[in-house]
């Protein structure tokens, strides 16, 4: 692969500004509607159960869909993909809350599927573009969407009070618009850099047919930076779907507060993300990184469990690990695969697999929760999934090439 980015070129500039706000629409129109999901139920007259549905489904879309999606990069081309899935993304967040409660139901999935585009095809765009400085566009990039979830999170309940849920919902379209112009214009600045590069018309390197979904599927080392960013995604949905209820029964405080700490949670995994490049020169490789990382995830997990009244302290380090979790796991999927070709095949199927565990995750600790009718049993599995994590991070993280 050749890259004429560096920090001087308009290219890297462009590139950093689009990524960002693409990054900022990749998450925001999921976790926008958890703490309006009362409303919405009642505005659609949703059972509980279906209702269940509206964060569960955009999940689903990312489990089933990203193994499929490597292919069109061949057919369509990854800068068109880019660029439709926003255009599908927008549409789909704008007229969601205007369709009943089936329409609802169906944009919210098209929401999920435009975000598995971009999830998949991002690290394989910052792959090929962004030159010897992937590492440090990959953190800007994944610390977009703890933004944009964070963002979201917190502005849900103050733009339904003042517009209504419906028009809180379609708020993260805004931001798409954004990011339409950002990639449009990156595109126009580096078009001759990009065609020399494509994945429609590669300059050299082996055909694309050499890069089918087997490459991925049958490689063990891509299997244990699946089962690593599987773990990560697990403990990062289900911990922010249950901490919330967790320290409202454990640690005695309302439901304000609750949701506080959950913004905390969120807001703080920026750093962690950010700080993913300078933090694996410091411990000297990212296999002892994503070691560090699961230990944190163990000491949130337990920490919650013994000790809830010490909340802050362990919305702090959550924080850090899972924001440092997702940016060190999109690095690999970015820089591990040996070239650009079985970057796309190893992003869906790293993805497929990472999702369809992160959407047990919630569903397996509330079902422990309320069977037993307590924390000890869902923490026992947590601390168990961390453990795996810590596992997995000394070949997940290797130097070795995927492919």
């Amino acid at each position: 692969m050749t890259s004429a980015a560096s920090p001087r070129t308009p290219g890297l500039v462009t590139l950093s500004i689009a990524v960002v706000l693409i990054g900022l629409t990749l998450r925001g129109p999921i976790t926008g509607v958890p703490p309006l999901l009362s409303d919405i139920a009642a505005g659609l007259s949703l059972t509980p159960a279906t209702a269940g549905l509206v964060t569960g489904l955009p999940l689903l879309a990312f489990a089933l869909l990203s193994p499929l999606v490597p292919g069109l990069g061949r057919w369509i081309g990854v800068d068109k993909l880019i660029l439709l899935s926003l255009l599908g993304l927008g549409l789909a967040i704008a007229v969601r809350p205007w369709l009943g409660s089936v329409g609802f139901l169906a944009a919210t999935f098209l929401v999920g599927a435009a975000i598995t585009l971009g999830n998949v095809f991002m690290p394989v765009m910052v792959r090929r573009d962004a030159g010897p400085y992937v590492p440090q566009v990959m953190a800007v990039s994944t610390a977009a969407y703890g933004l944009g979830q964070g963002l979201t999170a917190f502005l849900a309940v103050p733009l339904a009070a003042a517009a209504g849920w419906r028009w809180s919902i379609s708020f993260p379209a805004v931001l798409v618009v954004f990011a339409v112009a950002a990639w449009i214009y990156h595109r126009s600045r580096v078009r001759a850099h990009r065609e020399a590069t494509s994945f429609t018309a590669p300059a050299s390197g082996p055909p694309l047919a050499a890069a089918s979904w087997r490459d991925a599927w049958t490689n063990p080392s891509a299997w244990w930076l699946a089962l690593f960013f599987g773990m990560q995604a697990l403990m990062f949905y289900t911990a922010s779907t249950w901490t919330p209820d967790q320290l409202i029964q454990t640690g005695g405080l309302s439901q304000a507060e609750a949701g506080n700490a959950l913004t905390i949670f969120h807001v703080l995994g920026i750093g962690g993300t950010l700080l993913v490049p300078y933090m694996a020169r410091r411990v000297g490789s990212g296999q002892r990184l994503g070691l560090l990382i699961a230990v944190g995830w163990f000491g949130y997990f337990l920490g919650l469990f013994l000790l809830p009244e010490a909340w802050l302290l362990w919305v702090v380090i959550g924080g850090w690990v899972q924001g440092a979790g997702i940016g060190l796991a999109m690095t690999l999927i970015a820089t591990r695969p040996a070239d650009v070709h079985i970057a796309r095949q190893v992003s869906g199927m790293v993805q497929c697999v990472g999702y369809s565990l992160a959407a047990l995750g919630p569903l397996v600790v509330g079902g422990l929760s309320g069977l037993t009718g307590g924390w000890a049993a869902p923490t026992v599995a947590l601390l168990l999934c961390a453990g795996t994590m810590a596992a997995t991070a000394p070949r997940a993280a290797s130097s070795e090439p995927i492919g």
